[in-house]
């Protein structure tokens, strides 16, 4: 028996939203703006597969020209793994990019599988593949690795206990990138406003070899064979080593644990589920260290996440969630503690994926400006959050309702404080007291209010492909925390995305 098949799809989006102030270079002039008010982003994203026998099986998946093909720039923010500063991204391939390429065999006692994978677990909190479409944004990013992984069920071919051991070389993650890449930071110039700086910089990112060894252990439904990730029950356990091209170190466990399970309802025309995933990483890194901290920092950092909602095929969905991502308002002292989900688990429009998405990217870009500081600060490419959930506890409900076969409106709202005093630890550093990443009183940790709306319309063709077409928007009503040195509050912000796409 011989099975082939290749699914794909081709994406496209207008982003419009009003210029965001950023803070700049201590003592410089500009560019006090994010600079980009509009773009247009398009992708295709391609699935081939292929099936010889019932125990052999073969995938892959890539992205063509994943890139911004009109609008403005960013400015300033180039360390984030998401920059949007260019026409393509400099962490990834852009023209051509592989996230999958592997082989499968299954046997008696179980499944091998090796080749370069993407990586998920749970709610997608630390491990995320960045292709599990959101209620609200698109899936980007996502770890890949290249894995040798043997999973089996020790019990016997029917048991409900799955268990599965790993080795890892990691390619991209929100941590490291196998590849180097040369990252130009333009510096602003001291003497004008001027949008566009006279100096610049290249700092290499990348070039970083982490391995991982990997244990999972779950159980799940019995007789399970088709969305068997809905009733799990498992853990997750990483020891991960890395070095970067400094010969600075990560040693670090991670430890996380998940649970999904779901029941009909007392009529069978829909279903309540609950989900909870838990993360704990503990270790020790040299990233960040410097002259205070030369043996460098103690890693102790942790987060999760909850989920519970009822859904019916074809009708409605409906979700509450509620996350937990550790801060760090001590940033001088030896404890690395600021916990980030992984930037794929998308959690609203604007204020995780933007507002404070390009707040610790300004950051970072400030930390690497010689002219702020003599020594740039090591392990700065971590600073930026790139859309992940860091230093918050925030309640995100969201609802989908199905109109009609082809039309679906969704609905949301994000609710967010800081889990510690929001702490810009690169202000911190330049002016010897804590700040807020705008200079004002860290203790203020009212995030803000976020509600988002949109509607997404799909319009079946021949052969099985469909149209995909709609619109979201969110408008966000920034807290205290975003308040400046001078009392003044973030200005209420807007966004808009106009959504167009095929399957097949």
């Amino acid at each position: 028996m011989f099975r082939a098949s290749i699914n794909g799809e081709w994406q496209i989006r207008l982003w419009l939203n009003p210029e965001l102030s950023l803070p700049t270079t201590p003592g410089q002039l500009a560019p006090t703006t994010l600079g980009q008010t509009h773009y247009v982003e398009q992708w295709f994203r391609f699935r081939p597969y292929l099936k010889i026998g019932d125990f052999f099986e073969a995938r892959a998946s890539f992205d063509l020209t994943r890139a911004i093909i009109a609008g403005d720039p960013t400015r300033q923010v180039e360390l984030s793994r998401d920059n949007r500063s260019n026409l393509l991204s400099p962490f990834s391939n852009g023209i051509f990019d592989l996230r999958q390429l592997y082989v499968e065999w299954t046997s008696r006692i179980g499944v091998l599988r090796a080749g370069h994978q993407q990586s998920h677990w749970g709610l997608g909190l630390v491990a995320n593949d960045g292709d599990h479409p959101p209620v609200f944004g698109d899936y980007r990013q996502g770890d890949i690795v290249e894995r040798i992984a043997f999973a089996t069920r020790p019990g016997g071919a029917r048991s409900s206990l799955v268990m599965a051991l790993a080795g890892d070389l990691v390619f991209r993650d929100r941590l490291s990138s196998l590849l180097r890449y040369d990252v130009p930071i333009e510096l602003p110039d001291p003497r004008s406003s001027s949008t566009r700086g006279e100096q610049s910089l290249t700092r290499t990112i990348g070039g970083d070899w982490g391995w991982q060894a990997v244990l999972s252990a779950f159980y799940q439904a019995p007789d399970c064979r088709e969305g068997c990730e809905r009733k799990r029950i498992g853990a997750y356990v990483v020891y991960r080593g890395q070095q970067n091209a400094l010969g600075d170190a990560l040693m670090a466990g991670f430890a996380d644990f998940f649970a999904r399970w779901e029941w009909p309802t007392p009529d069978g025309t829909a279903r309540v589920f609950a989900a909870v995933e838990l993360a704990l990483a503990a270790g020790h890194t040299t990233f960040v260290r410097n002259s205070f901290r030369p043996d460098g920092h103690t890693v102790l950092q942790h987060g999760g996440a909850a989920q519970i909602g009822v859904e019916r095929e074809n009708a409605f969905r409906v979700v509450l969630e509620g996350g937990y991502a550790s801060g760090d308002d001590r940033p001088e002292d030896d404890v690395q503690s600021r916990f980030t989900f992984n930037p794929a688990h998308r959690v609203g429009l604007i204020l995780f994926p933007e507002v404070l998405a390009w707040h610790t990217a300004r950051s970072a870009s400030i930390a690497t400006d010689p002219r702020a500081l003599a020594q740039p600060s090591r392990g700065a490419e971590l600073l930026p959050s790139s859309g992940g959930v860091t230093n918050a506890a925030y309640f995100y409900p969201t609802a989908t309702v199905n109109i009609t076969r082809w039309l679906d409106v969704r609905g949301g709202a994000v609710v967010a404080v800081a889990s510690s005093d929001f702490v810009d630890p690169v202000r911190t550093n330049l002016y010897g007291t804590a700040q807020n990443y705008r200079g004002g009183n860290p203790r203020s940790r009212d995030l803000g209010l976020e509600l988002d709306l949109g509607f997404q319309g799909r319009n079946n063709l021949p052969g099985g492909a469909k149209v995909l077409w709609g619109a979201q928007g969110a408008l966000f009503f920034p807290g205290r925390a975003w308040d400046d040195g001078a009392g003044q509050a973030l200005p209420t912000r807007w966004l808009a995305v106009v959504r167009l796409g095929a399957e097949y």
